[in-house]
């Protein structure tokens, strides 16, 4: 009998970011809002799909704790459209990420979603 390993899960976020009432203010929403994880591996993808029609892409990636053991560095694709990165997932815990986007006219801003991990036995 063959043995086969359990392929890669990937856990896909979609990010859709609009301006807000203030000048340079944008309204970050992400969907799911919090993702779980329960698989050990999993890849988790932020994209960018719906802007409004402004040029807005993601800057990088921080995450509170830095040292958690969880989440390995985070990449960005060449359109900088999609952000990827991945999850251990072997500590059941909350990960507070911050998604750093720039928008037109080189204004920076930020979200803070969360990553909830729940390792299954």
């Amino acid at each position: 009998m063959i043995k086969m390993t359990a392929s890669t899960q990937f856990l896909n976020v979609l990010v859709s970011v609009r301006p807000g009432a203030a000048k340079d203010e944008y309204i970050v929403h992400t969907a799911p809002a919090i993702p779980c994880v329960t698989q050990p591996d999993t890849v988790i993808n932020y994209q960018l799909y719906d802007t409004h029609g402004h040029d807005i892409v993601f800057k990088g990636l921080t995450v509170v704790p830095a040292d958690n053991n969880q989440l390995g560095p985070a990449s960005l694709s060449n359109s900088k459209k999609q952000l990827t990165l991945v999850d251990a997932n072997t500590d059941n815990l909350i990960l507070h990420v911050t998604l750093n986007f720039e928008g037109p006219n080189g204004v920076e801003f930020m979200h803070d979603p969360q990553i909830r991990n729940e390792p299954q036995p």
